[in-house]
């Protein structure tokens, strides 16, 4: 029931007909607002709370203690959490492709893990797109974009090769095109931005 008072506070959940319990406290609210745009420290204090390694890419070994985490291990823990937020965003689905393959799926960050400031960046889904391995290649190294309008736009730098079948249907023909939205999530238009400048290796957008 508590869940079902979180789902009737989110107006993207309402955005969908998911009105949830409209009976919420004031703990509810106050519970909301801390953890709506902190995705990193929610999934921290769920762990702490439950003492299990709920986005812990192999759960198979036991729960551990946060606070015996290293760094490396919180990179991984936060690259799961990511995963997780985004395959759920995108229903499992490569939002250019619609390729369902999950071995040929990759959660692929706007803007570079490596870029990003905080935890929370780096684990927003917001800060996702669900691609495929080809797409998400592409994607980094900047021969593709998304702009804030959700299309694709392709770099001249594929444009530049000598066409041929497979270049030209799988990837210069996605220009223009809007990529599948996700059911919420939706993609940040300040991260979007960031790979259009800075990523995007093709012409001003």
């Amino acid at each position: 029931m508590r869940m079902r008072n979180f789902q009737y506070l989110d107006p993207l959940a309402n955005e969908n007909g998911k009105k949830g319990l409209a009976h919420v406290a004031k703990t509810d609210k106050l519970i909301f607002e801390q953890f709506r745009n902190d995705w990193g420290n929610l999934s921290t204090e769920a762990e702490n709370i439950t003492k299990l390694n709920i986005f812990d890419g192999t759960p198979e070994k036991g729960a551990k203690k946060l606070s015996s985490l290293t760094d490396r291990n919180k990179v991984n823990r936060e690259r799961t959490v990511f995963r997780k937020y985004v395959e759920a965003a995108y229903n499992s689905k490569c939002c250019i492709s619609g390729m369902e393959i999950s071995t040929l799926l990759r959660a692929s960050h706007i803007k570079p893990f490596n870029k990003c400031k905080n935890t929370n960046e780096r684990t927003d889904p917001r800060n996702g797109l669900l691609l495929n391995v080809l797409y998400d290649d592409a994607f980094d190294k900047g021969l593709i974009t998304i702009t804030k309008d959700y299309r694709i736009w392709v770099s001249n730098i594929v444009k530049s090769y000598p066409e041929n079948k497979f270049t030209k249907e799988l990837i210069i023909n996605l220009e223009s095109s809007k990529i599948i939205l996700p059911r919420d999530c939706y993609p940040l238009p300040e991260y979007l931005e960031y790979h259009n400048d800075l990523i995007f290796k093709g012409d001003s957008l």
